[in-house]
C-alpha cells in the first residue's frame, strides 16, 4: 500500500506477518522521487523503519539507511501515529543537517 504524507517527499507503508505478529515497514526518503540518481530509491537519502511488538511493547527501529543520513535509535512508542511522527522528525533532521 502506498500512502503519501504532506511532510515527507516519499513515504510507503507496507505490512507483513512474521510468525504470529504483524509488522509494519515504512520506506521513506528525504528526497523527491524525481531527484534520485537513476530513479533508484536506494540512491536517495532513504530509511526503512520497522514497527513491531517486542515483549508486549511497540517498538520502532531503523533497519536500513542510505548514505548521508542520520542515525536513529530504537525506541518504544505508544501508537503507530507516534511512530510516523518520529519518522517525520528523522526525515526533517536529515533534510536540514545532511546535504
Amino acid at each position: 500500500m502506498r500512502l503519501t504524507s504532506p511532510f515527507l517527499p516519499y513515504f510507503k507503508r507496507t505490512q507483513s506477518q512474521l510468525g504470529v505478529s504483524d509488522s509494519i515497514f515504512y520506506h521513506v526518503s528525504a528526497d523527491m522521487e524525481d531527484t534520485w540518481a537513476n530513479g533508484i530509491y536506494h540512491n536517495s537519502r532513504y530509511g526503512i523503519f520497522h514497527l513491531h511488538t517486542e515483549n508486549g511493547k511497540l517498538k520502532i527501529e531503523l533497519t536500513s539507511k542510505g548514505l548521508k543520513t542520520l542515525k536513529f535509535r530504537k525506541m518504544t512508542v505508544k501508537s503507530e501515529k507516534e511512530a510516523v511522527m518520529k519518522v517525520r522528525e528523522w526525515v526533517k533532521k536529515t533534510q536540514l543537517e545532511v546535504r
